[in-house]
């Protein structure tokens, strides 16, 4: 397996973005961001390095590997109110993202790519799966709840619209053609295929927008500088495919009317709109000139970041955090072989107020804090009371201030477990909130 991965790594140099992406919550907030490492390439048996799971904290900077799979690769990765589920190679794992812990795992086999939908993962299969290359599984305990027969071929990427499943088949690296399955999910089973044709053959990521479907193409092996975006209609069945004069690997997600899709090793940006490219680069080639690459990346919807995890499969490699206009924000280390990465959003807890407008009316400092945090206020309403209270929404604290604007004070928070907490005020305004982490 791990030979396979080398010559698909490095002899190739396509399979560039692994997509992983969680819708949020407009009123969410990041807890972290995990990252899913293959490990190095090694050719034979007894095998010293394995998977591993980690997590960043984007507010402390702190990373966390807190867990192993005795296995040698990572497929997808998806994560949804604070569980995730990762892929790799012969195992599907199940963690519990608030303490870390695995819950369950299941042996497979063929895994690729992996989404959540209605209270069911769905997972495509790829080569040495021969039929069945779509399983849908129960999330609460890995069971299967359906095998959908029918399907040509190796598949990819999976998309959700309405009631409907659509699912990229590629057919692997044979492939001559780009076709979409089209899957009824209250009878789990296949409408139709449509054939995108082979302009359409690399086809992988697939994402609604405004309820088209849209498809990222990669680059077909042995072809130069040649890609493709597809657009598909499901009411009349239509579809346009836009060629792309550039390297294209795997998309990272879709903000706002723009997709992030690999371009030429780096990350551009593609117009749904205006169906054309907007930004070449947005985030540059590492250097695939020296066999360095971005293997995996993530579009952060609510903070508006873009990462991408960085390495040359063979030494352990780091997370470059963008802004999305491509500026640089931040690095983090990761393992070897990063290949998969998604963002844990979370909901505020019952009575956590939109924190949007609190930044120019208080500031928080040390954040994060050790033993005490000092408060600032500018021109903040009178305040009646404050709370802190956890992630969960429990309350820490409860105090009546009747405390006037424009003061400083400190609040004691050495007793504090370590963890993200909110300081809420209520004022005759209403009710501001800043999040704050004890370290």
């Amino acid at each position: 397996m791990r030979t396979g991965k080398l010559l698909l790594g490095l002899a190739l140099c396509l399979d560039l973005l692994n997509f992983s992406l969680t819708s949020a919550q407009s009123t969410g907030y990041v807890k972290q961001i995990i990252t899913g490492n293959s490990g190095k390439f090694e050719f034979t048996p007894p095998y010293t390095d394995w998977v591993t799971i980690q997590s960043f904290n984007p507010e402390t900077s702190g990373v966390n590997v807190f867990n192993t799979i005795y296995t040698q690769s990572v497929q997808s990765l998806v994560i949804t109110g604070g569980v995730a589920f990762m892929a790799a190679q012969d195992s599907i794992v199940k963690y519990d993202l608030n303490t870390m812990q695995r819950i369950t795992a299941v042996r497979d086999s063929g895994l690729n790519q992996m989404i959540l939908f209605n209270g069911k993962l769905i997972v495509s299969k790829q080569y040495p799966i021969t039929n069945f290359f779509v399983e849908v599984l129960d999330t609460a305990t890995l069971g299967i709840v359906a095998e959908i027969p029918g399907i040509s071929g190796d598949c990819g990427g999976i998309a959700t619209a309405s009631d409907t499943v659509y699912v990229a088949v590629n057919g692997g690296w044979m492939g001559t053609t780009g076709k979409l399955a089209v899957i009824n999910s209250s009878s789990w089973t296949l409408n139709t295929e449509v054939d995108f044709g082979p302009e359409a053959i690399g086809i992988f990521n697939l994402y609604d927008y405004q309820g088209k479907i849209v498809s990222v193409n990669r680059t077909p092996y042995g072809v130069i500088d040649t890609g493709s975006v597809t657009i598909y209609n499901p009411i009349d069945r239509s579809f346009t495919n836009v060629l792309l004069t550039h390297i294209v690997s795997s998309g990272a997600g879709v903000k706002d009317s723009l997709l992030y899709l690999g371009l030429d090793y780096g990350i551009g940006t593609f117009n749904l709109n205006e169906l054309v490219i907007q930004d070449t680069l947005v985030v540059s080639d590492p250097g695939s000139s020296f066999f360095t690459f971005i293997l995996s990346a993530t579009v952060d919807t609510i903070d508006g970041r873009i990462y991408a995890n960085i390495g040359d499969y063979i030494t352990p490699g780091y997370c470059l955090v963008s802004a999305l206009n491509g500026d640089s924000i931040t690095t983090f280390s990761t393992g070897i072989s990063s290949d998969a990465i998604a963002v844990d959003y979370r909901t505020y807890p019952a009575g956590i107020p939109d924190i949007s407008a609190a930044p120019a009316l208080m500031n928080l400092f040390p954040n994060p804090v050790l033993n005490d945090l000092t408060v600032t206020f500018n021109g903040l309403p009178d305040v009646s009371r404050l709370l802190v209270t956890d992630i969960r929404g429990s309350v820490m604290i409860n105090q009546v201030t009747g405390s006037p604007k424009d003061i400083s004070f400190s609040i004691p928070c050495h007793y504090l477990p370590p963890g993200m907490y909110y300081l809420i005020l209520e004022t005759s305004k209403g009710k501001f909130a800043r999040p704050f982490v004890k370290q």
